[in-house]
């Protein structure tokens, strides 16, 4: 029970990281925000049909049966939307398409289920059960294995999105829990209902569910957060505020000063090679930081937000959280200021 109302704060957690900074979310990450909300929802159901309630009503067997389906179909919708490119409302044709399935695949099982006296899709009372166990088994089979297929296609080196490190490991894990509790859980009622126990199948599918949970934060976090965490993470290092007086410049940079030929390093130095000659020729002395590093390095000492340089690159806020993440961590490992102009810090002996 504990477990269960754990799993139910920590979903509703990850949902509201994801709700509060859902503007200028892409596609890819406004699905994400959907699942998080439609896994809250569940925990939320299943912990009061557990432990509050006795009975299961018609209401809640539509919404939990369509609410299943469209979360099983969701992760393989968000590995096809990464990176690409979207028009307006297309958000509304993907979701209206999950929709869709979600309540024709309802259809389906309400149909099969309508044979029995009992009309409840997953209830065990209900004589043709079997059936739509075996049914949601294929289905949870299917769109794994399409998930999986889907992610061998995404290339992060070739992407302009993100999708590597620990975001990838973290988006990785999440659905192929998810995934698997599902799997799990309709093998247990199988087996439950060969008269077969499967022992510590349902301790298993607590810990997978509360593992989802958490995962959830954590995607949050790096999909919304990052930038909030790393000010947090920098606001607590000790830092000279003479020397950084001294040292920080700041720069002006016009927006509207041919912003669509800057989308990597090369175009920073072509378009400014005069204006901002300082800040490339002092970038370029970092030998150890990447091109898109150098890009970061360079952008780090205007004013610029997150948002700005995410509209500047057509990228997501997290792509621009994570690289400049990428960039402070590498110029601390090399013993560099974390801020322009990069000095090369003193090793006393």
């Amino acid at each position: 029970m504990f477990i269960s109302h754990l799993t139910f704060i920590f979903s509703a957690i990850g949902f509201l990281l994801f709700i509060i900074k859902s503007y200028r979310q892409t596609d890819f990450e406004r699905f994400l925000t959907l699942f998080s909300y439609l896994y809250f929802s569940l925990s939320g159901m299943w912990l009061y049909l557990n432990f509050y309630s006795n009975t299961t009503n018609y209401l809640f067997d539509l919404y939990g049966a369509v609410s299943e389906n469209i979360a099983l179909l969701v992760p393989v919708l968000i590995v096809y939307l990464f990176n690409k490119k979207t028009v307006n409302y297309s958000i509304y044709k993907y979701l209206g398409f999950v929709l869709l399935v979600g309540f024709v695949f309802f259809g389906i099982q309400y149909f099969i289920a309508s044979g029995s006296e009992n009309k409840l899709i997953f209830d065990r009372s209900n004589s043709n059960l079997i059936y739509n166990v075996y049914i949601q088994l294929g289905y949870d089979f299917i769109l794994f294995g399409v998930f999986l297929i889907g992610l061998r296609k995404i290339k992060s080196d070739l992407s302009t999105e993100l999708f590597d490190g620990i975001y990838k490991k973290v988006f990785l894990i999440l659905f192929i829990a998810y995934y698997c509790q599902d799997i799990l859980y309709f093998l247990m009622v199988l087996f439950l209902m060969k008269n077969t126990n499967f022992e510590y199948g349902e301790y298993i599918t607590l810990f997978l569910n509360l593992l989802i949970s958490v995962l959830i934060i954590t995607l949050a976090l790096y999909t919304n957060w990052l930038f909030v965490l790393n000010k947090i993470k920098r606001g607590w290092e000790k830092v000279n505020i003479e020397q950084q007086k001294n040292e920080l410049q700041v720069f002006s940079f016009d927006l509207k000063s041919n912003p669509k030929d800057v989308k990597s390093w090369n175009d920073f130095k072509q378009v400014y090679a005069e204006e901002f000659k300082d800040i490339i020729v002092e970038v370029e002395k970092i030998e150890f930081l990447s091109k898109t590093e150098k890009l970061y390095a360079a952008f780090q000492p205007f004013e610029l937000s997150h948002k700005d340089i995410a509209s500047l690159l057509s990228v997501s806020l997290r792509t621009v959280g994570t690289n400049f993440y990428r960039l402070r961590l590498k110029l601390k490992e090399n013993n560099f200021d974390e801020d322009f102009p990069y000095h090369e810090k003193k090793t006393t002996i």
